[in-house]
């Protein structure tokens, strides 16, 4: 019975670990599947397939994480999926729950992007997606503050999903500004400099110079 009641407790807080290290690589993968100047379609597609894998892991390691801490009592029933309802740390516990509300919407979302795609919603899943990035960042604070002193090795493992998540953003920006100047350098073809717009007036040398009325 101790041995089980100590792996719970090591599931209960390994699982919470393992799902925000899976949200995390889902994030880093998405980043990386929207890339256009570095990677091959086929590289994105592999990434695109590797973004939904991590999602689909972060979501049974959260469900896992909940159960456990269920069934050990560390939270109560209420508090698990009502937020901020929990007596001893309301605000830890309520961004905990937030966090795991929305990264479920934005699995499911993602799970539903090609419906929503052929029915014309495609916007909406791209709101629910960019959701995941303060969601992400609110499951982090309640896994470094909400229960006690995280060990070494889950300190490790939060600190690397930041830094990792960081030089993806970053690497995307600088990619994005990059390809916008390499783009905006491109001289315009010659016989288009100075032509204006078929169909219009100037166009038209037919109606030039003929009297109106």
């Amino acid at each position: 019975m101790l041995v089980n009641g100590a792996l719970q407790a090591f599931l209960g807080v390994a699982a919470g670990v393992l799902a925000l290290v899976s949200f995390s690589s889902a994030v880093l993968w998405g980043l990386a599947a929207t890339d256009r100047l570095v990677l091959y379609p086929v590289h994105r597609l592999a990434a695109q397939a590797i973004h939904r894998t991590m999602g689909i892991g972060g979501v049974v390691f959260l469900v896992l994480h909940v159960w456990m801490n269920l069934i050990q009592h560390q939270i109560g029933a209420l508090a698990a999926f009502v937020p901020f309802t929990d007596p001893r740390k309301p605000v830890l516990m309520g961004l905990g729950v937030l966090a795991g509300y929305v990264l479920l919407a934005v699995a499911f979302a993602g799970a539903a992007r090609g419906l929503l795609a052929r029915t014309g919603e495609a916007r909406r899943w791209r709101i629910v997606h960019i959701l995941a990035y303060p969601a992400w960042g609110a499951g982090l604070i309640h896994g470094l503050n909400a229960g006690r002193l995280p060990a070494s090795w889950v300190t490790v493992m939060y600190g690397a999903a930041v830094v990792g998540v960081i030089l993806a953003l970053g690497l995307r920006l600088a990619l994005q500004e990059r390809g916008a100047q390499g783009r905006s350098a491109v001289p315009r073809r010659p016989e288009t400099v100075g032509r204006p717009p078929a169909g219009t007036a100037a166009g038209a040398g037919s109606g030039r110079g003929r009297r109106v009325g």
